[in-house]
């Protein structure tokens, strides 16, 4: 990594389980849903995620202030990303977080952590008075081999790669799999690097962001 240029690079990272320590839906899922789990995060082969996901999700019995209040409480940051963050914003890395997860979470839980001017692409819960659903950022049919993530990540690297020359991915679940095949590098943990590995994807295996910092930046 010690031929990456920064000023060449940007970031695009993955929230559930990347930036977060456990994925935040599917422990929404097991706290507040009324049906049997069924975790997609870790899914090998065919799998329609946006049927799943909507099918998870619309089981789930929750008011916004109360999921407000589990993504603040529950909710844990992985080791090492807020240094990751600053350092990288001293270094004026583009750095924009895509997420199958929603915005109305995110948002608040980056902010609670004095993460802030990020760009975040994220689907967005709906809350009505008896049922809760997904408004998805992009509705694309079969955009991928899960059919379609509803937020589609190689969409957003390729408006990026417009404008760096290096992509830098990270990641580690069932709706990075489209762009780990298109990211000039990626880091790749869980799902994802069994995925990476089985598909003879290049990536760096990573645990957590102390790791992608030492290598990108030299230092922890």
């Amino acid at each position: 990594m010690t031929d990456i240029n920064i000023k060449d690079i940007c970031f695009l990272i993955d929230f559930d389980g990347t930036i977060t320590k456990m994925d935040s839906n599917d422990l929404l899922v097991e706290k507040f849903s009324h049906n049997p789990i069924k975790d997609i995060s870790q899914t090998e082969g065919e799998v329609n995620f946006m049927e799943s996901f909507s099918f998870l999700i619309n089981n789930v019995n929750i008011t916004e202030e109360e999921y407000l209040e589990f993504m603040l409480k529950e909710v844990e940051l992985t080791k090492g990303f807020y240094d990751f963050y600053k350092k990288s914003k001293s270094l004026n890395i583009p750095m924009a977080v895509i997420s199958g997860g929603f915005e109305n979470g995110i948002l608040p839980f980056l902010n609670k952590h004095d993460i802030k001017d990020i760009d975040v692409y994220a689907n967005r819960l709906n809350f009505g008075d008896n049922n809760i659903s997904i408004e998805y950022y992009h509705n694309i049919d079969d955009c991928c081999d899960i059919g379609s993530c509803g937020n589609c990540k190689v969409i957003h690297y390729e408006r990026y790669k417009k404008d760096n020359k290096k992509v830098i991915f990270i990641g580690d679940g069932i709706t990075d799999r489209s762009v780990a095949g298109k990211a000039d590098i990626v880091f790749a943990k869980d799902g994802l690097l069994k995925y990476c590995n089985k598909n003879d994807i290049d990536c760096i295996p990573w645990k957590d962001f102390d790791d992608i910092s030492k290598i990108i930046f030299g230092t922890i």
